[in-house]
């Protein structure tokens, strides 16, 4: 499912999910003196907004969508972006290739990383404002969800709590909370378009899903948050303090004491998360190896390593060329990956069930075929087959073919 891309005498593997989105640029002109208009009005390009910054961790693929910020993009090495940077000051690291634009007025780019598109100096400030989030009114009910067969009707409630190794399910429309928290490998999901309003708190342990169901686009699930305690709201301890604590500098600790700024939100790693995030005064940190599809609009936004990011509905990670092996016919095919046909009517939710039958992790996803990439922890043809079989044996009816990820060769003339 990869194919071999060649730039720079050096060979790097694209899968066939891959896809690469080149954004326009706007450019206003202030023609009338006094403060400039942002660059941008509308939004909808960015998979990432940081009013502050945005901080890409080693590995991070972001296979579409741009990423912006007023002042700072920080990328690590390693990574691999499919789309345009927008930000005053832009940082990259060894190894990583921008395949789209990059506007800027300072950059900093190691010699062994390289943007493909255009470059363009200066650029104008502010990028873009995030909009504010309206008051709303939250209610004074406590639900604590444990198990499968759970379902919430919109409503005005106060804190949410979804334990370890549960389900919940959303059937549309608008929620006012002071606090969600989604406890590890457990899952939230949206049957019809909603949105959440959170006042104080939003917070996911590791391996915790936002999925949509069947029809549903990533971001029909639209989240606000504000991240500050009402006036009327006794102040109280969380347990998890010390760690939020832990991810501000005294400023901010200051800052969030007085109501300046929220409280950071942070989901765990190994999640799949699919929403739109707006926290235009809170800062948000997202764990390793988790994929995000929609959008994150935030104060600061930090993306830990080997993430997956996409602003669109299909998305792949790229494949590992150092994970490509020979079958006994000479093709090739990347071991740790399994290509999976669904049938039409197949969820996420129902992917994810056979991902987390082989320890897997979804990777990537082709709306046509309904076809997803599932990265499986395996270094041996044996291992693979084992997964593979794994997978058979289940006579899933959900199941419609079942694959490994073959290279496809193409030679240039």
């Amino acid at each position: 499912m990869i194919i071999p891309h060649i730039k720079n005498k050096k060979q790097i593997f694209f899968p066939l999910l891959s896809i690469a989105v080149f954004s326009g640029l706007l450019f206003g002109e202030n023609l009338f003196g006094g403060a400039k208009p942002p660059l941008f009005q509308n939004l909808d390009n960015f998979v990432l907004f940081g009013q502050e910054e945005v901080k890409l961790e080693q590995g991070v693929q972001a296979s579409s969508g741009d990423l912006g910020s007023n002042k700072e993009i920080d990328i690590e090495k390693d990574a691999i972006i499919n789309g345009n940077l927008f930000a005053d000051k832009i940082i990259i690291d060894k190894n990583t290739t921008i395949n789209g634009n990059a506007s800027f007025n300072k950059l900093k780019i190691h010699k062994e990383a390289q943007i493909l598109g255009t470059q363009t100096k200066p650029i104008q400030l502010p990028i873009t404002n995030l909009p504010e989030i309206s008051e709303f009114v939250i209610g004074t009910q406590d639900f604590r969800f444990e198990g499968q067969d759970n379902f919430l009707s919109a409503g005005n409630y106060r804190n949410i709590i979804l334990e370890k190794d549960s389900r919940l399910v959303l059937s549309g429309g608008i929620y006012n909370l002071n606090k969600l928290e989604i406890k590890e490998n457990s899952a939230l999901i949206f049957n019809a378009p909603a949105t959440l309003n959170i006042q104080f708190k939003l917070k996911g342990q590791r391996k915790v899903s936002i999925l949509p169901d069947q029809n549903l686009k990533p971001d029909d699930l639209t989240v606000n948050y504000i991240g500050i305690r009402k006036k009327y709201q006794k102040d109280e301890r969380e347990d998890d303090d010390g760690e939020i604590e832990s991810l501000m500098d005294d400023k901010e600790k200051k800052d969030h004491k007085d109501s300046k700024i929220g409280r950071p939100i942070v989901f765990g790693k190994d999640s799949f998360l699919n929403f739109k995030l707006l926290a235009p005064k809170a800062d948000i940190h997202i764990g390793e190896t988790t994929t995000l599809r929609g959008q994150i609009l935030a104060k600061k936004i930090k993306i830990g390593k080997n993430s997956i990011l996409s602003r669109e509905e299909v998305f792949a990670k790229e494949s590992d060329p150092a994970k490509v092996i020979m079958d006994t016919d000479g093709s090739q095919y990347v071991v740790n990956e399994i290509v999976v046909n669904f049938i039409d009517s197949a969820t996420f939710s129902d992917v994810q069930a056979v991902a987390d039958l082989v320890g897997g992790r979804i990777v990537g996803f082709v709306e046509s075929a309904n076809a997803y990439q599932i990265e499986v922890i395996t270094n041996t043809a044996n291992e693979l087959s084992a997964k593979i079989q794994t997978i058979r044996q289940m006579t899933n009816p959900l199941v419609e073919g079942l694959f490994r990820s073959y290279i496809l060769k193409i030679i240039s003339l």
